[in-house]
């Protein structure tokens, strides 16, 4: 035994040696700016391998869990489903992770203000195992949040592997969680903007390109190994209709008001799920809550992006099959459902992450905005005899709903706009969004705000001048 231990340290002296001669020799002949691309590169290359292995163990856990379903009455199964995947994920947490990788952008945030830059390489693969388990058994939850850590992670590891100064382990952290953002969405302009906008990354030439170069082939790696496949394929590529202007102004508004709705429920529902403090109750008590509502409009299980995909070609699709529904008739049906998962969307995301589960909350903002577009589309063609592209509405809703809820509206408007290969409605994506988060800005309680997850980012800065991530190259 003390052999073995005595030839293991032998051989990691021998290998830190190498890499230390490498080092040397790398920074003797290399300057600083290549090596921080080339480091870039590399980092954008990981992070898309972990968002495409994320993405393959949801979707397979899903088409295990839900083969032979029944969709033409309620299926009893859904009520089991999200409750089994939050009660194992907390086991997974509680005595393997011995940690919390629940919420993301709060663990790489909390980190970049902590000035302790190291992160366990175990997180990557940690929140990619959580979140496959909480997502892919049901929970209505989305996958950025855990692929953001796992690229912030993983940055963090090859800085320390370069022997990074401290101000580019900072630096590495932000760019890691915009790849992630990239890799996820395959969106490369929309994880950068999540790094500059969300994560508060100061400007400099050389940290800018290089979370460009990052994102791009975070993006890029993601969209290959998922077959070269969006997660939204939008068939529709129609001009727009400058008629519609008013209209999509309206939606701006609607969009806002549930926006306003949506934090509040989700924040309350948050701070009643941590007041349990027993943690197996709490994980029990949200797992239970997520299988009632999924059970109710099955349309809320996992990431949701086919309805999504659904709703902005125009396809018809079914709110309310293998739910309570699912033998009811009516055209009032189809209003009930939508409007059902519209207000319990912001309780179960809540859930999905307050107590056991590992997800992440940008996806649903997208879910739910193309749920609250279709709901204004139908309505407005119900009850003023309009003739509304709903298809369009649900579009252009995913936007308005994302930037009012995350309070990021130029990173929404380019993830749309990469997501579903739609540049040619970036006006009214602008005039929308812009709408939708005036509304959220002058309409919401400033009381509403210090208990809000995703804090205004003014506040952020003013509450911590240092928060900003800029380092000295």
């Amino acid at each position: 035994m003390a052999e073995e231990t005595a030839n293991t340290s032998r051989l990691y002296a021998r290998l830190n040696a190498w890499r230390l001669a490498f080092l040397r020799g790398l920074s003797r002949h290399v300057p600083g700016s290549v090596i921080l691309i080339l480091i870039a590169f590399v980092i954008g290359i990981l992070t898309g391998v972990a968002a495409a292995v994320l993405k393959r163990l949801i979707s397979f856990i899903g088409m295990v869990l839900i083969l032979g379903v029944n969709l033409d009455e309620p299926d009893l199964r859904l009520l089991i489903f999200p409750l089994v995947g939050i009660l194992i994920t907390s086991i997974f947490q509680r005595y393997v992770v011995r940690g919390n990788v629940a919420q993301g952008t709060k663990i790489i945030r909390r980190t970049l203000d902590s000035g302790n830059y190291r992160m366990s390489l175990l997180t990557a693969f940690n929140s990619v195992i959580g979140c496959s388990l909480t997502i892919g058994f049901g929970a209505s939850g989305g996958s950025e949040g855990p692929t953001a850590l796992a690229g912030s992670a993983l940055a963090s590891n090859i800085g320390r592997f370069f022997k990074l100064p401290q101000n580019w382990m900072r630096l590495m952290v932000a760019i890691g969680g915009g790849a992630g953002i990239s890799a996820i969405f395959k969106s490369p302009m929309g994880g950068a903007l999540f790094a500059l906008e969300v994560l508060q990354m100061e400007f400099s030439t050389l940290s800018v390109l290089a979370l460009i170069i990052a994102c791009l082939f975070a993006s890029s790696t993601a969209y290959v190994l998922s077959d070269f496949t969006f997660d939204i394929e939008f068939i529709r590529q129609l001009p727009m209709d400058p008629s519609t202007l008013g209209w999509v102004a309206l939606l701006g508004v609607f969009c806002g008001l549930y926006s306003i709705y949506y934090n509040f429920t989700k924040s309350k529902s948050q701070k009643l799920f941590m007041a349990i403090r027993n943690p197996w109750l709490g994980a029990l008590a949200t797992g239970v809550i997520m299988s009632i509502g999924i059970f109710m409009v099955p349309c809320l299980f996992g990431e949701g992006f086919q309805v999504i995909e659904s709703l902005v070609n125009g396809a018809p699709y079914s709110f309310t099959e293998a739910g309570i529904l699912a033998d009811v008739n009516g055209s009032w049906v189809l209003f009930v459902g939508v409007a059902v998962a519209l207000l319990l969307k912001g309780i179960l995301v809540a859930a999905a992450y307050s107590n056991g589960g590992v997800a992440g909350d940008f996806v649903p903002t997208f879910f739910a905005g193309a749920l609250a577009g279709y709901l204004f589309g139908i309505s407005m063609n119900s009850l003023l005899g309009m003739q509304l592209p709903v298809w369009y509405f649900a579009l252009i809703g995913m936007g308005c709903v994302m930037a009012g809820t995350i309070h990021a509206p130029l990173m929404s408007i380019f993830i749309l706009c990469e997501t579903t290969n739609t540049y040619g409605y970036i006006f009214p994506y602008l005039l929308a969004i812009a709408i939708s988060y005036a509304t959220v800005k002058i309409l919401t309680p400033k009381s509403w705000n210090s208990g809000a997850e995703h804090d205004d980012l003014a506040a952020l800065m003013a509450a911590n001048k240092d928060f900003s991530i800029k380092p000295k190259l």
